[in-house]
């Protein structure tokens, strides 16, 4: 059926796709255009600092909260990897990044320091920041009160630079309005001078809960204008960042340009924005992970994504940054990610197929469609006739690890015959191929 708003929304969704393309793009480009194409961390390197970097834990305060046990699990195989590594063995730090509660309230954080306390080994520095979420409870009286459940629980100072193994990590936490970093942007630049100064051929490690505005997935709506426009005068940065819960296994979620940029999504479940218009959708299932971070003597960086739902790497989602300090060795530009992504296909002899579970709701399977990465989302339209009954797009299986296929629950329909259309894009919004099938329900 002709749609004027539907015609509307797909030719802003293309616009703003578009915009924001050429946005990141500029981004990536002011930085120095990167002379180096995306390599496999090579065969000889050899770590001396190994930490663990994720956000929005976002604990309730209840035992049985399933992202409990996966902030335990977060220590546990991360120790068993490092034990395992042939080579170094160390887990130096573990870096979570704002929104470890839910709303700041006593109980949240009582049951942060039980599990933190209860898995973490001497030898592992804790790296914490306010994200906005340790403020709500407080917001509309005195929000200066999660300055003080935060040191009070967590850690006395809110804003922290450490040196570990000879690299520079540095933290800074919201403003005490629990918004803004105005008053964080001097301290920023000094803290980075001092650290440059130090080790002016290693990266440094920054830390703060929103994203610097323009650089990974989500930051567009769930970003910071203050703190990117310290970070944009230190190439050497590597700053990580939360808040939007944006799937880290998006290609998207890593970026270079002035600096480099990793989005961490969320141990508690990821989500995306399909379209830049009708808002965030939660990712399908269970979801949420965390990336190991090692460097090697000479400041080359390796990024690992880890599914801590499944206990397995992310098969697509390993990154070697080769000397992060050196404009000219950008390998994850905006433009240089888009330029070699190719619409999704699905396999040959693909098919639909359906079964009515138990609560008499018709679910719909079939095959992942690859691209060079792989497919972020379908649009699934489906019709008895010339009537549509059930249409929607959603995120692909892409947010879990080792998992093939996509199974989307299309709720109840009347018994009879329908006919499925599936189209896969890329997540650089590359329209690839549309499967087609028919269904019967009993």
């Amino acid at each position: 059926m002709f749609s004027i708003s539907t015609v509307f929304g797909q030719f802003m969704s293309r616009f703003l796709t578009g915009l924001l393309s050429i946005g990141m793009a500029l981004s990536s480009l002011f930085g120095g255009v990167g002379t180096t194409k995306a390599e496999p961390t090579p065969a000889d390197f050899k770590p001396v600092l190994r930490f663990v970097a994720c956000s929005d834990v976002h604990l309730n305060g209840e035992s049985d909260q399933p992202v409990v046990q996966r902030l335990g699990d977060l220590f546990d195989d991360a120790y068993a990897y490092a034990a395992a590594f042939d080579g170094y063995h160390g887990l130096d730090a573990v870096m979570l990044i704002g929104d470890v509660a839910n709303t700041g309230d006593d109980s949240e954080y009582l049951m942060f320091d039980s599990v933190v306390e209860s898995h973490i080994r001497p030898e592992t520095q804790l790296l914490t920041v306010l994200g906005n979420h340790e403020f709500i409870k407080y917001r509309d009286e005195d929000p200066a009160v999660g300055y003080e459940k935060y040191r009070q629980y967590v850690n006395q100072e809110v804003d922290t630079h450490v040196v570990i193994n000879g690299f520079h990590f540095i933290g800074v936490s919201y403003n005490e309005d629990g918004r803004k970093f105005t008053e964080k942007t001097r301290w920023l630049r000094e803290q980075l001078d001092a650290a440059v100064k130090d080790a002016p051929d290693l990266p440094v490690f920054v830390y703060q809960h929103p994203h610097p505005f323009a650089t990974v997935y989500g930051s567009v709506n769930w970003s910071d204008f203050d703190v990117k426009q310290v970070l944009k005068d230190y190439p050497q940065v590597v700053d990580f960042s939360g808040h939007s819960h944006y799937a880290s296994s998006d290609p998207r979620s890593v970026w270079q340009g002035t600096f480099t940029a990793v989005g961490t999504g969320s141990l508690s479940a990821y989500m995306g924005n399909l379209n830049y218009i009708d808002g965030d959708k939660d990712a399908p299932g269970e979801s949420g992970g965390f990336w190991i971070v090692e460097a090697d003597a000479r400041g080359n960086v390796r990024l690992q994504l880890y599914d801590v739902v499944n206990h397995a790497f992310f098969e697509n989602s390993e990154y070697y940054l080769a000397d992060p300090t050196d404009k000219k060795k950008r390998a994850y530009t905006w433009s240089r990610q888009k330029a070699q992504d190719t619409a999704p296909e699905f396999p040959e002899n693909a098919e639909i197929t359906a079964r009515v579970n138990e609560n008499g709701e018709t679910v719909l399977f079939f095959p992942d469609a690859v691209g060079y990465y792989e497919a972020e989302n379908y649009k699934i339209a489906v019709s008895a006739g010339l009537k549509t009954v059930w249409s929607d797009t959603v995120i692909s299986d892409y947010v879990r690890a080792g998992l093939t296929g996509v199974s989307v629950n299309i709720g109840k329909l009347d018994a009879g015959e329908y006919q499925v259309k599936i189209t896969a894009y890329s997540p650089y919004a590359k329209q690839g191929g549309t499967l087609r099938g028919e269904i019967a329900v009993g």
